[in-house]
């Protein structure tokens, strides 16, 4: 979940001091002019705003139910949580209109690994994401959705200072606009709460997940056991750009049989077992979730 809308509500009238109202806080926040133009409160990690008649909650319903997004979040628990919250607010929570929505799925595995075999997607340059300085993530900012993938150990020790026994890997994808996953052939409708909870667009979901993530492109995993010390030193040579463009500069006819020989030399090393096995992880938790 990323974003719900509840329209119309009932609230007292206008007021410059914090009130209380079902059982929560709210505070106004006030425009240049000292008029309140929002009042906001939280509920768990979960953050609402009310403005004018319309109350928006935000942030990951994952977090809300179980404190936090790295264990297996299944379906039946995205019931409960549904549930739960709409115990907590002074509305029919189901008939909320989604505006965002944030799918994603961990895996106990090398994040730096996997991420080190991303190159692009749709031809785009992903963003590295940092903390404390460091890469920790990658994240592709496309015209209706954004992609990341980061070490969740990382981000969870540096964001919430605890410490996870294991490394985990993270994969998400950010819809901006909930109309792009409701146009083309490959429609989802996704329109309100009820629509998430429904378990043949909750599995549509998990495969528009999974389709963002094969397209991204990544770099061939090559075995370099059975490589001669020529082969070795090509492979090295095309990973040098500033060697690379050396060499196309200054011999061109050298480089251009160069590329060749080191294309055919990737297509006959090229083990896909360590992707395929990425893919197979990943589809097995979100299984896990869709059967749970």
């Amino acid at each position: 979940m990323k974003q719900l809308n509840q329209l119309p509500i009932q609230i007292m009238e206008e007021t410059k001091e914090p009130f209380e109202w079902y059982g929560l806080l709210w505070k106004p926040k006030f425009n240049k002019f000292g008029y309140p133009t929002i009042y906001y409160s939280e509920l768990k990690n979960l953050k609402l705003i009310i403005r004018g008649n319309e109350l928006t909650i935000t942030n990951s319903l994952q977090k809300f139910y179980m404190d936090n997004n790295y264990n297996s979040f299944s379906y039946s628990q995205v019931i409960e949580a549904f549930k739960k919250l709409n115990k907590s607010l002074p509305f029919n929570i189901y008939n909320a209109r989604v505006k965002k929505i944030a799918v994603g799925i961990v895996i106990q595995e090398d994040a730096e690994q996997i991420l080190n075999t991303w190159v692009s997607f749709s031809n785009k340059k992903g963003f590295p994401m940092l903390s404390r300085n460091k890469r920790y993530g990658i994240k592709y900012f496309l015209t209706e959705y954004d992609i990341k993938g980061y070490n969740k150990t990382t981000e969870v020790k540096h964001h919430n200072n605890i410490n996870l026994d294991n490394n985990y890997f993270r994969f998400e994808v950010e819809v901006k606009r909930i109309n792009n996953v409701n146009r083309g052939k490959n429609t989802i409708g996704i329109y309100t709460v009820q629509d998430l909870i429904n378990p043949i667009k909750y599995k549509k979901l998990a495969n528009y997940l999974m389709d963002k993530y094969r397209k991204i492109e990544k770099k061939p995993s090559v075995n370099l056991k059975d490589t001669s010390l020529k082969e070795k030193r090509l492979i090295a040579t095309f990973k040098d750009m500033e060697i690379l463009n050396s060499i196309k500069k200054q011999h061109p006819n050298s480089y251009k049989k160069d590329r060749i020989q080191h294309n055919k030399l990737l297509y006959k090393l090229n083990d896909a077992n360590y992707q395929n096995s990425i893919i197979n992880k990943l589809n097995q938790q979100i299984q896990f979730s869709i059967n749970n």
